[in-house]
This record gives structure tokens, C-alpha cells and sequence, in this order.
């Protein structure tokens, strides 16, 4: 297939096709087109949400104008939170004015994210494995802190709680469960994670409990869901970058920076949220065997993190419960 007009090209064939193992062929032989990989992943994420359903461009490219490639860079600037929605309207407005006539299309679709050619996530993953998740969501493999090797490293207690993300992207706050369900009612704490995030997409991982009084009274998932919203209270072990969080992976920074990092949002935040609604889970750090022979010994049931691990979906080698 010829370079020229690839993308267009790859776009019909995947309509035409009329079954997953055909559509899969034809990604497959394409997965190293770095363009292509971009389209799919952005059109097919449910996790993203560009809020331009409704844009509407006032051109509709030129002939022989620019490859659409040339305007890919504002779609991960709204998925980092560097570019909201009625800038990105301006700047593809731009767009539309010096793309191509037959990319212009691909380009709207995906803005409008209505760009659809058939394909399942299953099949894309089957191409770029882990590429788009269910739900992202960090789990520690159950193990012996014996087998744990990535040194350094910290050691925390379990947490107790229902388990939640909060997640502020485009100056809003969603709290969802492990499951990707979104929990309704917690909008009272909407400002807090506002100032906490400081404008930056972030999801904030850990559990959610109930208080009374500033003391944790009950961890039961249900009576934690139907808690007065004022009684919840958050206790925080990770944060992550939003965009690094719906692509399932980031390999930016290692734990040791994010927890760092939760702590210095935490200490930014102070003024604004004097009374926060939210704590990070403490850390103990260990350099050696012999230091976490020694330190685990203090808890009877404790999470061991590497310190260089970085943030994926899923189980990882540097993350144990024991």
C-alpha cells in the first residue's frame, strides 16, 4: 500500500472489513505506523473524553495541504490537561484551515470521537497488548517479602477501605471503584481535590473510609458508600498522571517520586485545605534484605514497593503483599 494517503486507505479497509480477525490482519501489518497507532488509541480509549463532541470546523482542509500528523500534538495536550476544550476549538479550527481534504475526515472523527471502523478493544490489544484497559488499576501480587528484591524500597501497612481513584482532569473531580463505577454524592469534596491537583490531570489512588470525630470508625465498602458524604475521608498511596493513567502505563517516574510527590501536592495545598479531607498512607524505607528482615517484623500484614517502579495496570514485580 502506498505511503501516500496510507492513513485514508487504512481507514476504508478496516470499515470494509466484516470480521475482527480481518480487521486484526490488517492492524497487525501496520503496527509499527506510529500515526495509525495514535488514531486508534485515541478514537478507542474509553477513558478518554475530549468534550468537542460538538465541534463543528468552519473549513474542511485543502487539497494537497499537511498531513493530519502535524495536529496530533493537541490531543495529548487536552488528554495532560495543557490544552482545554475552547482553546483546542481554536487551534483545530487552525487545523482545518491547512489539512489535507482526505484526512480532514479522520481528523474531525476523531475530535468528535464518532470515529468508529469496527474494531473491538480486544483486537486492538491483541496487536499493542495492555494498550487500552477495562479500567486501569494498580494491584500488588500476594507473596513473601523473602522474594522481594528491588531495592530500595518502602514498606507501608494495608490500608482498609473501599478502594477508589479520584480522578481531575478539565478542572472536574470524578470518584470511581476499582471497577471503573463512578461514585455519586462526594461533589463536597470536589474543591479540595481541585486544590490539590493544582490544575494538572491527576488521579489520586487509594481508600476511601468513614470518620467520626477525625477517627476512622468503619472500613465496610457498603456502609462507606452510604456514608454521609461529610464523614468520608481518603487515604492516599499513589498518585499518577492522568494521561500516563488512561494509557495503562507510565514510565515517567519511578514510586519514589510519585509518592514524593503526593506529599509535596499535600504541603501546596495546605493553605487552601486547612482541614483536608485526605492523608498519605506513611512509608518506611528499606534499603536491603537485611533492613526489611528486620523492619517487617512490625507488621502483620504490610505492602513492599521498589522504589523505581513505575506506574502500569495491573500486578507488577515491584509491588508485593505479604
Amino acid at each position: 500500500m502506498s505511503k501516500v494517503n496510507l492513513i485514508p486507505q487504512l481507514i476504508s479497509k478496516l470499515s470494509e472489513a466484516t470480521s475482527q480477525e480481518q480487521k486484526y490482519k490488517i492492524v497487525k501489518k501496520y503496527e509499527k505506523e506510529t500515526l495509525f497507532k495514535r488514531i486508534l488509541l485515541f478514537s478507542y480509549n474509553p477513558w478518554i473524553n475530549f468534550k468537542l463532541q460538538h465541534f463543528v470546523p468552519k473549513h474542511m482542509g485543502k487539497k494537497f495541504g499537511m498531513g493530519m500528523s502535524r495536529f496530533m500534538h493537541m490531543f495529548e495536550e487536552i488528554i495532560a490537561g495543557k490544552l482545554d476544550p475552547k482553546d483546542a476549538e481554536f487551534g483545530f479550527n487552525m487545523a482545518f484551515l491547512h489539512v489535507n481534504t482526505e484526512e480532514a475526515p479522520i481528523l474531525l472523527g476523531i475530535i468528535n470521537q464518532s470515529l468508529d471502523v469496527g474494531l473491538e478493544i480486544e483486537t486492538i490489544n491483541r496487536v499493542w497488548p495492555n494498550s487500552i484497559s477495562d479500567y486501569p488499576l494498580r494491584t500488588a501480587k500476594a507473596g513473601k517479602h523473602k522474594d522481594f528484591t528491588n531495592f530500595p524500597a518502602s514498606i507501608q501497612t494495608v490500608s482498609k477501605g473501599l478502594r477508589v481513584n479520584i480522578i481531575v482532569t478539565d478542572n472536574t473531580v470524578q470518584y470511581r471503584q476499582k471497577d471503573g463505577t463512578v461514585i455519586e454524592g462526594w461533589d463536597c469534596w470536589n474543591e479540595q481535590f481541585l486544590n490539590l491537583a493544582q490544575g494538572q490531570g491527576t488521579v489520586f489512588d487509594g481508600h476511601a473510609v468513614i470518620a467520626e470525630n477525625n477517627k476512622i470508625a468503619e472500613t465496610d465498602n457498603t456502609k462507606v458508600l452510604e456514608s454521609d458524604a461529610e464523614n468520608i475521608r481518603f487515604i492516599f498511596w499513589d498518585v499518577i498522571r492522568y494521561d500516563g493513567f488512561i494509557s495503562g502505563k507510565d514510565t515517567r517516574i519511578g514510586y519514589n517520586w510519585r509518592y514524593n510527590g503526593l506529599e509535596h501536592m499535600m504541603m501546596l495545598a495546605y493553605a487552601k485545605n486547612p482541614k483536608p479531607c485526605y492523608d498519605i498512607l506513611k512509608a518506611e524505607l528499606v534499603g536491603s534484605q537485611e533492613q526489611l528482615d528486620t523492619a517487617i517484623k512490625n507488621y502483620s500484614k504490610a505492602v513492599i514497593r521498589s522504589l523505581d517502579d513505575t506506574w502500569s495496570n495491573g500486578e507488577s514485580d515491584g509491588e508485593i503483599i505479604c
